[in-house]
């Protein structure tokens, strides 16, 4: 009577498909375990026929399974809770074998025995992802003789490989073929401004007269003004009925000044007061200016950009006016005009990348160019330009100051006349005092939210 070894009783109870345990032999012999639990299955195998192994894991499976003659070797492992089709893809692999679908059934063979009419041909429509994207990732896993094209029409993928690894490529194409998240970016720019200037100045001139028996002398403020000695002749007055309010005028026609030191009243803005003195004695009249001015000013300025595009898309958003400019080229052959476009724009461009914890990388750009139309050259308006690179990791719906930018000055200033202003209290008939200061800064705040389903 020939003994009933372990291995034998396997091969038996694998052929019946009667059982799917074998109870393990003494040391150093084969043992075996296979347990399905619903789609995964554990399998132990120790130094079995590659063949015994193939056939108990397509009876395990309830496959129709042919394995070919060239088939042959021995294999050990130990898999727990595994996919069928996964476990038997790494069984093959690690003994260089393939399988090909043939109908219902499967057939193990040899890479070296795959022929041309063993190949499958199968098509993959992509819903989401492109496939001119995805073709070079599928092509990492085809096969030598494989052949792989793209069919723009449709956007899909068609395939002529071995039934193991277009299996292979449907699964992961599974996986990349999914819906993108969007992200909606907002940004807001503010710009705040303030300003405050103040000038106080004074203007005043003079005349003295008399007459005597040599005619008449006229002594006047300022360079303009001009005086007879002839008897009879007279000049301008000072403090006649035009002079203030209705021309402003100080003193001879044609603005003479003994001291000419005005505010901004002298361009129309501001306030003054005027003093005329009457003739003392009949011969000195005096006219007497003081203005001062003051300007306070506040501005805000509220740009909202918005933009929404797919993880990992780059997205732009402008808004903004082109200035034609007309530029003339001198040859030998003559003069051309042609016309040059200078474009000033809001922009906000941004491609952000969500992470597995739902942080969002945003990789943003953000600049305003404007035309500065009280600045011109040739009529050409200067443009001014505020922008933002970075890169920066952000919560979702969180807002982030992205960047600001303050910009101060200030300053004072005095003109007058040399040396009479420096006398005390008297001295402020003789001089102007300017003093001013600018603020500006500049705000950028971005807020990026993950748009949900």
């Amino acid at each position: 009577m020939v003994p009933c070894t372990s291995q034998s009783l396997f091969r038996l109870v694998t052929l019946a498909g009667l059982a799917l345990w074998l109870i393990a032999a003494p040391a150093h012999a084969q043992t075996v375990d296979i347990k399905k639990t619903h789609s995964e299955f554990s399998m132990e195998f120790r130094d079995a026929e590659i063949k015994d192994v193939l056939r108990a894991v397509g009876q395990a499976a309830n496959l129709n399974m042919i394995v070919s003659d060239g088939v042959s070797g021995k294999v050990s492992l130990s898999i727990k809770n595994v996919d069928i089709w996964n476990a038997l893809e790494s069984i093959l692999k690690t003994k260089g074998l393939t399988y090909v679908r043939d109908a219902n059934m499967v057939r193990i063979l040899s890479l070296a025995e795959v022929r041309d009419n063993d190949m499958e041909t199968r098509v993959f429509p992509l819903g989401h992802a492109s496939s001119q994207d995805v073709l070079p990732i599928v092509t990492g896993v085809k096969s030598e003789k494989a052949r792989i094209s793209v069919d723009s029409r449709m956007n899909a993928l068609v395939v002529r490989d071995l039934s193991l690894n277009i299996d292979q490529m449907a699964r992961l194409l599974k996986s990349l073929d999914v819906r993108m998240p969007q992200v909606l970016i907002e940004a807001k720019i503010v710009e705040v401004s303030s300003n405050y200037a103040r000038e106080l100045g004074v203007q005043w001139g003079g005349q003295y007269s008399t007459t005597n028996g040599n005619g008449t002398t006229v002594v006047t403020g300022g360079a303009s003004g001009s005086g007879s000695s002839t008897s009879g002749s007279s000049s301008s007055q000072i403090g006649s009925t035009t002079f203030f309010p209705l021309t402003g005028d100080i003193g001879l026609s044609g603005n003479a000044f003994a001291v000419n030191l005005p505010a901004a009243v002298g361009s129309g803005s501001g306030g003054a007061i005027g003093i005329s003195f009457g003739k003392l004695g009949g011969a000195l009249s005096l006219d007497l200016q003081l203005s001062a001015m003051q300007t306070t000013g506040n501005g805000k300025i509220l740009s909202s950009p918005k933009v929404m595009t797919m993880n990992n898309k780059e997205a732009k958003i402008s808004s903004g006016i082109d200035i034609p400019v007309r530029v003339l080229t001198t040859t030998t052959a003559g003069t051309s005009a042609q016309i040059q476009i200078i474009s000033t724009s809001l922009m906000l461009s941004t491609t952000p990348t969500i992470a597995q914890d739902g942080r969002i990388t945003l990789a943003i750009k953000v600049e305003k160019s404007e035309p500065d139309f009280s600045r011109q050259v040739d009529n050409i308006p200067t443009i001014t330009k505020r922008n933002a690179n970075s890169e920066l990791v952000v919560n979702d719906g969180e807002t982030v100051v992205l960047g600001g930018i303050l910009t101060k000055s200030e300053g004072e200033s005095e003109s007058a006349v040399p040396l009479l202003s420096k006398i005390p209290i008297i001295g402020w008939l003789f001089k102007k005092k300017s003093k001013f200061e600018n603020q500006d800064e500049l705000m950028i705040f971005i807020t990026p939210t993950i748009v949900k389903e």
